[in-house]
């Protein structure tokens, strides 16, 4: 999900080396962390890692609560993080913020030193770290476990796992990818004046605070602000394309698509088919 940033390095990879790398992954993580090896055993896979013969990365979600229940010196030391040095790289953050919540900025600080010592281990690191995401790119196993030569983009997404796993779900429809059906929801969502994000959940647009973080509360916001959604038809582009323009004017379906559109160029992500050929206003 955090695209192709290790480009020159990172490859695909097939069906059949996915769990043994993530076994290796974790196990390393917990070589490093011992204090948290438990807790990283909670990563789950995400998107269509698992559901296509071949990834082009591999997105691991976790629940927050097994990352840090709270921003405490005892807390932060079973990552051996000193509470000072996250003390300093937190505020620093938060004077710099614009929409990021303190909470936010204490995650940011949390996963940034996290993704220090696990650079420092010998896994090359993304300085892109995000309140809910770190990118790694790490060697790929084939089963034995040996390694076969390669190496694979394998990106953190930490937050809430329920909500990470509608977010960043992906159906494997014929010729599309998961951010297909998730930024139609997106554009959905941002024409009725919210703001969505895969890690925090919607909030309104000018606001600070993420008000819906379940699926279900997504599901009811745009059952109000369009017309009744049933959470099945969001799973795929297809159902939530068909129940958005059954549900919307001609005029607001054409102002989502050309949203819609707008992010797809942006995420340099092909547009699907159906909506290759239509005109909006």
């Amino acid at each position: 999900m955090g695209g192709n940033i290790f480009k020159d390095v990172a490859t695909s990879i097939n069906i059949k080396d996915v769990a043994p790398t993530i076994t290796a992954y974790v196990d390393f993580l917990g070589q490093i962390f011992p204090m948290k090896a438990h807790s990283l055993k909670y990563f789950k896979p995400v998107g269509s890692v698992g559901k296509k013969a071949v990834s082009g990365d591999l997105d691991l979600a976790i629940d927050q609560s097994h990352i840090i229940r709270s921003f405490t010196a005892p807390e932060l030391a079973k990552w051996n993080i000193d509470f000072d040095e996250w003390q300093e790289l937190y505020l620093q953050y938060e004077r710099r913020a614009r929409t990021s919540t303190a909470e936010m900025c204490k995650m940011r600080a949390v996963l940034t030193l996290i993704s220090k010592k696990i650079d420092e281990a010998g896994v090359l690191v993304s300085s892109s770290t995000t309140p809910g995401n770190i990118f790694t790119c790490f060697p790929q196993y084939s089963s034995g476990p040996v390694l076969n030569g390669k190496q694979v983009q394998i990106d953190w997404m930490v937050g809430d796992i329920e909500w990470l796993e509608w977010a960043y779900y992906s159906n494997n429809e014929k010729g599309l990818k998961g951010l297909h059906r998730t930024q139609l929801i997106v554009a959905a969502l941002a024409e009725a004046g919210y703001t969505f994000n895969h890690y925090c959940g919607i909030k309104k647009q000018g606001t600070s605070e993420w008000t819906v973080t379940t699926p279900e509360g997504a599901v009811l916001l745009l059952s109000q602000e369009y017309r009744t959604l049933t959470m099945g038809e969001t799973f795929t582009f297809e159902d939530f394309n068909k129940w958005l323009k059954n549900s919307t004017t001609d005029t607001t379906y054409s102002a989502v698509i050309k949203r819609y559109k707008r992010i797809l160029r942006l995420a340099k992500a092909e547009v699907p088919e159906i909506l290759k050929e239509f005109e909006c206003y």
